[in-house]
């Protein structure tokens, strides 16, 4: 899965940073340096776990800084062939991508998969919906409250991976059930509450949306859980 994704989203970058930056880009609100933080960060999330699943960064290990010399190294190409595109090189994108890098490695560093792909898909969650206007720039319900949808279910998905691994609970009590729907009642608590203090519109369509993506995947889940477990009692 990883290595999809990995296969997917590296051509992707490189697509557009040598192409004229896209409208959408430049209406989202962010930042041209923030948006190479991301892209940097996420890469490093991706590189990191194709080439070590599921482990921990540790840094007096060579392969992390052949990893960090790797992107680094890509991150000067990308620039030097943006020059022959019509594009600039920017010494201040280089490091962006470099603050990227080195941030995604940071937290690699103190989380294992699961915890770290969690606080990914959060932070992504959170930039999305309160420090872009990217939510704005499409109002249409069907568009807006897909990205909700599919957002917090894929969040609820990651949590209750992350407690059927590390917590053990049982699913098929209550208090197991109840803790797979609070962390991500929980952050989309803390996106609209932050959205409100920016001054951007909570839009209760989408809060609906987000409110039934968390419980249509946690039942799911849950679901199939007490299918298998009915299976092997047979």
């Amino acid at each position: 899965m990883i290595l999809s994704a990995l296969g997917i989203y590296w051509p992707v970058i490189f697509w557009l940073t040598h192409i004229p930056m896209p409208e959408l880009a430049r209406q989202s609100g962010m930042s041209d340096k923030m948006m190479h933080v991301l892209a940097y960060f996420v890469l490093t999330f991706l590189v990191w776990f194709a080439v070590n699943p599921y482990e921990k960064v540790r840094w007096n290990k060579p392969k992390v800084w052949i990893l960090l010399a790797v992107i680094a190294g890509y991150a000067v190409l990308d620039e030097y062939l943006q020059i022959h595109i019509g594009r600039s090189a920017d010494v201040l994108d280089f490091v962006s991508d470099l603050f990227g890098l080195v941030i995604g490695l940071g937290v690699l560093s103190i989380f294992s998969f699961w915890p770290a792909l969690l606080a990914y898909s959060a932070g992504f969650i959170f930039l999305v919906s309160v420090l872009s206007n990217l939510p704005g720039l499409y109002p249409e319900y069907h568009l807006s409250g897909f990205f909700h949808y599919t957002a917090y279910a894929a969040f609820a998905v990651i949590w209750t991976q992350m407690i059927e691994r590390y917590r053990r609970f049982q699913f098929s009590q209550s208090p197991g059930l109840w803790l797979s729907l609070s962390v991500p009642f929980l952050l989309l608590f803390i996106v609209k509450g932050t959205a409100l203090l920016f001054g951007r519109a909570v839009g209760w369509i989408d809060a609906a949306a987000a409110l039934i993506g968390i419980v249509s995947a946690v039942l799911i889940h849950y679901g199939i859980l007490r299918f298998r477990r009915k299976l092997r009692c047979r």
